[in-house]
C-alpha cells in the first residue's frame, strides 16, 4: 500500500501557509492579538444562546458581523460569533452558545481562528504518527491514490423507495462502492440522497455524515429526523454534534439534549449533584418544563455553576464542578458510540474531544465541494469502510486566504479534481494543472479501476459514463427559463426539469435585466470593497413594487459586502415597514445553499473603471460565484447591471456579457428609472 505519510505532510505544510495568511490579514485589521473589554454584560437570550455586549476601544479594529470570536471571561473561554459591531461608539455584540454570566468587566475578545488549523495539523500528525489507529487505505482510496472498488448494491429501506431515476442509480452505486462521487447542481435533491444513503450505510455499520456548515449538517439532520423509524429517534441512534447559533436544534436527535435525556434518567448520578450545587449556590433551578419539552442541557448547567463558583470565590464548589463536568463528558461519548449515524461539521470533528476516539464504517461527505482536503483526509481516516462525497464542483470552492502553491494544490482543489473526474485535476504530463505542482499518487491505477468513456483532458466535465461520479441531473427547484440558462452556461446542458416543473406557470418573465445605463452610475471603493449608489436606489425601487404586487420572498446577492450593508441601510431607510416581509440582503457566498421565490443579482461594477472581479480571466472564480446566485432563484432572476458599459469594459466574450446577452433574447429588459421598476418593465 502507497504510504499515506507524504500525502499528510503535504497537507499539513497547505494548512500552515494558509495559518501565515490568516495571520498577515489579522494583523492589518488590527485583530492580531486579543482586545481587552473596558465593560461587558450579558444582553439576554438570543435563539439557543446567549447575547453580550461589549465596550471595546473600537475605531481601530477593523471587525466584521459574522466574525468568530474565543470570549476569555472569569477563566472560562467561549466561542461566539459577532453579530454587530459599531466602530465609532466601540460596541460589539456576540452570540455565544455558553452562558458566562452576568457582567464580563476584565474579559479578553480574540478574533485568530488560526487555533482551528493548528488543531487540524496535530490531528493530521496524529493519523500519520499512528496509522495502525486509522484506516489509511480509506483516505488513499479517496483521493484517488489506490484504485476503488466500484459496483451496485441492493436498496433495502422502504425510505428509499420515493427516489426518482437518477437519484436511485447514485444510491445503488453508493452502496456497491468503496468510493463514488455524487455529483448534484442545485435542485437535484442532493441532501434527500444524502439522508437516504445514511439509512442505508448505517444497516451495515456506523456512519459519520460530515459537512463544512453547519446548515448543510442540520439539513440532513432534518430530513433524517423525518424519515427514519420512529425508534431509532427514541433511542438516540442519530445524533447531530453542534448547532447553528441561528436555529434552534432538533431535540429528537441532538446531542445535548440526547445527553439532557441520559442523565436526567440518573446516568452517573450527575443530575443529582448538579441540584445539589444549585442549592449549595444558590442558583436558581431550571425552570419546570412542559411535558414533552427537552431536558436542560447539563453543560450549560455546570458551566453556570461553575462561573458563580468562581465569581464567589468558591473553590470546593469549583472543584466540584470541575468533576461532574468529566462525568457530563464521559456520558457524552457513550453516547455517540451507542448512535448508528453521527451528523457533525468537519471543523468539530477535529477540536471536539469527544469526537477523537470514535471509529466509523462509512463516510458521507456533503457540500463536497466546499470541503478542504485536509478536513476530508481526517474525517476518511477514522472510516473504515466506504467513502462517499456529495456535492457540485461547478459551485463555490473551499474559500483560502493563502496564495501559494501548497495552499492552491490542496486547499482550493475540491474532492472532485482531486480523485480526477473533472478536468483540471487530472494528472496531464506528470503536472497538476490547479497548482503546478508535480502530482502525487497512482492516476493510471485509478483509471484502470473506472470506465472513462468520454473522459480525458479535452472533457470540462465528468463523462455520464464515468463509473467514480454519479449524477443527479432532475432539477426541482428552478423555473424552467432559468433551469435553461444555468444548464447551459455551467452544466453543459444536462439538467432536466422534474414533470412539476417544467408544467409550472408564471405570470411573469422569469428572465430579466434590469438595466441601469441610463443613470450614470459611478462605483466608490469603501474599506477594501465596492459600493454603487445609484444601483442600490435602482434595487429598492424594484423592491418597492415587488412588495406592492405581494411578493416577499425575495434575496439580494452582490458580490462586494459594501454594497449589501449599503442596500440594507437604504432599504431599511427608504421601504421601512413596506420592504418585502421575507426579504435577505447578502454575499453570494453566504447566499450558497439557500434559494428564494425572487433573486435579485446587484453586479455593482460600472464604467469608466474596469472590473478584474467580474472579469473570470482575471478572477477564475467568477463563474462558481456566479453559478451559485443565478442557481438560487426558483421563479423569478433579475440581473441589476450596466449593460453597455459592461461590454465596453469586459473583453469580448465574457461570460457574464454572454449571460446578459441570453438573458435579454429569452427574457425581459427593464430601463432603470427614478420610480415604478416594478410594474415599468
Amino acid at each position: 500500500m502507497e504510504s499515506l505519510w507524504p500525502l499528510l505532510a503535504d497537507l499539513r505544510v497547505a494548512i500552515e501557509d494558509e495559518i501565515e495568511a490568516i495571520a498577515a490579514d489579522l494583523s492589518r485589521r488590527r485583530l492580531d492579538r486579543p482586545i481587552a473589554v473596558l465593560s461587558g454584560r450579558l444582553r439576554g437570550e438570543a435563539g439557543i444562546g446567549y447575547r453580550y455586549a461589549f465596550q471595546i476601544a473600537g475605531e481601530t479594529y477593523d471587525i466584521r458581523a459574522d466574525d468568530r470570536v474565543r470570549i476569555h471571561a472569569g477563566g472560562r473561554d467561549a466561542l461566539g460569533v459577532v453579530h454587530r459591531f459599531d466602530r465609532t461608539l466601540g460596541l460589539l455584540q456576540a452570540v455565544s452558545p455558553e452562558w458566562l454570566g452576568e457582567r464580563l468587566d476584565g474579559s479578553e475578545l480574540e478574533f485568530d481562528p488560526t487555533w482551528l488549523l493548528r488543531e487540524l495539523s496535530a490531528r493530521l500528525a496524529e493519523v500519520g504518527q499512528d496509522p495502525a489507529d486509522f484506516f489509511p487505505g480509506t483516505v488513499l482510496e479517496a483521493f484517488g491514490r489506490l484504485p476503488p472498488r466500484l459496483g451496485r448494491g441492493t436498496l433495502r429501506l422502504d425510505s428509499s423507495a420515493d427516489l426518482n431515476e437518477p437519484q436511485r442509480d447514485a444510491l445503488e452505486r453508493v452502496l456497491g462502492s468503496s468510493v463514488q462521487l455524487v455529483w448534484g447542481p442545485p435542485g437535484t435533491g442532493k441532501s434527500r440522497l444524502v439522508a437516504r444513503a445514511a439509512l442505508e450505510l448505517a444497516l451495515r455499520g456506523r456512519v459519520l455524515v460530515a459537512a463544512t456548515t453547519n446548515g448543510a449538517v442540520d439539513e440532513i439532520a432534518r430530513r433524517l429526523a423525518s424519515i427514519a423509524e420512529p425508534a431509532a429517534l427514541d433511542r438516540d441512534r442519530i445524533i447531530r454534534v453542534g448547532f447553528d447559533l441561528g436555529a434552534a436544534p432538533d431535540s429528537r436527535i441532538d446531542l445535548g439534549a440526547a445527553l439532557a435525556r441520559r442523565i436526567e434518567g440518573g446516568a452517573g448520578g450527575v443530575d443529582r449533584t448538579l441540584a445539589d450545587l444549585e442549592v449549595q449556590l444558590r442558583a436558581r433551578p431550571p425552570a419546570g418544563r412542559r411535558e414533552g419539552a427537552p431536558a436542560p442541557n447539563p453543560y450549560a448547567r455546570a458551566g453556570r455553576l461553575r462561573s458563580l463558583a468562581r465569581s464567589r470565590n468558591d473553590a470546593e464548589a469549583a472543584r466540584q464542578v470541575g468533576r461532574v463536568m468529566l462525568e457530563i463528558a464521559r456520558q457524552a461519548e457513550l453516547v455517540l458510540k451507542e448512535a448508528d449515524i453521527v451528523l457533525t461539521t468537519f471543523a468539530r470533528l477535529a477540536i471536539r474531544e469527544e469526537l477523537r476516539a470514535l471509529r466509523f464504517e462509512s463516510l458521507l461527505i456533503d457540500e463536497a465541494s466546499t470541503a478542504p482536503l485536509p478536513q476530508v483526509a481526517l474525517a476518511a481516516s477514522r472510516v473504515a469502510g466506504p467513502a462517499i462525497a456529495v456535492g457540485d464542483f461547478q459551485q463555490l470552492p473551499p474559500v483560502v486566504s493563502s496564495k501559494t502553491p501548497a495552499a492552491a494544490r490542496w486547499l482550493r482543489t475540491d474532492l472532485f479534481r482531486e480523485a480526477g473526474v473533472v478536468d483540471g485535476a487530472r494528472v496531464v504530463g506528470g503536472v497538476d494543472p490547479v497548482g503546478g505542482v508535480p502530482a502525487v499518487g497512482a492516476a493510471e491505477a485509478v483509471s484502470a479501476a473506472r470506465a472513462m468513456d468520454g473522459v480525458g483532458a479535452g472533457s470540462a466535465l465528468p463523462s455520464p459514463n464515468d463509473g467514480l461520479c454519479a449524477m443527479l441531473d432532475l432539477q426541482y427547484r428552478m423555473a424552467p427559463d432559468i433551469r435553461e440558462l444555468v444548464s447551459e452556461f455551467f452544466y453543459g446542458g444536462r439538467l432536466r426539469d422534474a414533470p412539476e416543473i417544467a408544467e409550472r406557470v408564471t405570470q411573469r418573465a422569469a428572465l430579466s435585466v434590469l438595466d441601469t445605463s441610463g443613470l450614470d452610475p459611478r462605483v466608490e471603493r469603501v474599506d477594501g470593497s465596492r459600493r454603487n449608489r445609484a444601483h442600490a436606489h435602482a434595487v429598492a425601487d424594484f423592491l418597492g413594487g415587488a412588495a406592492q404586487d405581494g411578493l416577499d420572498d425575495i434575496a439580494v446577492v452582490s458580490p462586494y459586502r459594501a454594497q449589501t450593508r449599503h442596500l440594507s441601510d437604504l432599504i431599511r431607510r427608504r421601504l421601512g415597514r413596506a420592504a418585502p416581509a421575507g426579504l435577505d440582503v447578502s454575499t453570494i457566498h453566504r447566499f450558497q445553499g439557500r434559494e428564494k421565490r425572487l433573486v435579485v443579482i446587484d453586479t455593482v461594477d460600472a464604467p469608466p473603471g474596469r472590473s478584474w472581479f467580474l472579469d473570470e480571466r482575471r478572477n477564475r472564480d467568477l463563474p462558481r460565484l456566479l453559478n451559485v446566485a443565478l442557481s438560487r432563484a426558483r421563479e423569478q432572476l433579475v440581473i441589476v447591471a450596466t449593460v453597455a458599459g459592461l461590454r465596453r469594459t469586459l473583453p469580448r466574450g465574457a461570460l457574464l456579457n454572454r449571460l446578459l446577452a441570453h438573458v435579454e433574447r429569452s427574457g425581459s429588459r427593464i430601463d432603470a428609472a427614478p420610480a415604478d421598476l416594478w410594474r415599468g418593465r
